[in-house]
């Protein structure tokens, strides 16, 4: 049974197939009938339903003896693309957390230069 994430990313994959079966399909019975088709619908032909990319980085992360170390390997194109079947897939590995206002820490401040207070800090200081 493969781990979670490469679940998600078939699902990614599998939902970005759908998403462009439809134009993919109109294109190539235009081109199979012989009939012209725009510069821009052959370059979207050509690069985004073309899915080989996506393809190839899951098999590479399926036959990695383990996920993570398979992640690693990858280059920024390829990891860009997981990031993208992530999220078509059900999102990222671990969700995110959502804190409440009230619950935040407030940011520590950073002191790099000794400052004087004003006369108001001073006084409010004392009070």
């Amino acid at each position: 049974m493969p781990p979670k994430p490469l679940k998600t990313l078939k699902a990614g994959l599998a939902s970005l197939k759908q998403q462009i079966k439809v134009r993919k399909d109109t294109l190539l019975q235009c081109i199979n009938a012989k009939e012209t088709v725009s510069e821009v619908d052959e370059h979207w032909l050509d690069n985004n339903a073309n899915l080989v990319n996506e393809e190839k980085v899951l098999e590479l992360l399926e036959t990695a003896s383990d996920y993570e170390c398979g992640l690693q390997r990858l280059n920024s194109q390829q990891k860009t693309l997981v990031e993208k079947l992530k999220e078509l897939g059900g999102g990222p590995d671990e969700p995110h957390k959502v804190v409440p206002q009230a619950q935040r820490k407030a940011p520590v401040p950073v002191f790099t230069q000794k400052e004087n207070a004003t006369l108001k800090q001073k006084i409010k200081i004392l009070n």
